[in-house]
């Protein structure tokens, strides 16, 4: 937080004294295009680079003692009492 601070003063400080010498439209006039052009292609790339919406795994549904364990709402015994079905089924 005191390192953001401090960046941020300074850079207050460095546009007050462009305002000061007259050049503070001018570095606006390069900054503002400049920043927007980087950040548009940053954004563009990031687009590109992320995974295909197709191409995305598809989710197998979840054993019984999972979806048990995600119910936060059933007690204890059902999800130890799931566990043990799905353990005894794969253990056949």
């Amino acid at each position: 937080m005191i390192a953001l601070c401090l960046l941020v003063g300074w850079l207050a400080a460095a546009l007050i004294v462009l305002a000061l010498d007259g050049l503070l439209p001018e570095f606006l006039a390069w900054a503002v295009p400049g920043s927007l052009m980087v950040l548009g292609a940053v954004a563009l790339i990031r687009w590109h680079r992320r995974p295909s919406l197709y191409c995305r795994p598809s989710v197998a549904p979840l054993p019984a003692r999972y979806r048990a364990a995600d119910d936060l709402g059933r007690p204890l015994v059902e999800v130890v009492a799931a566990a043990e079905l799905d353990a005894a089924a794969s253990s056949r």
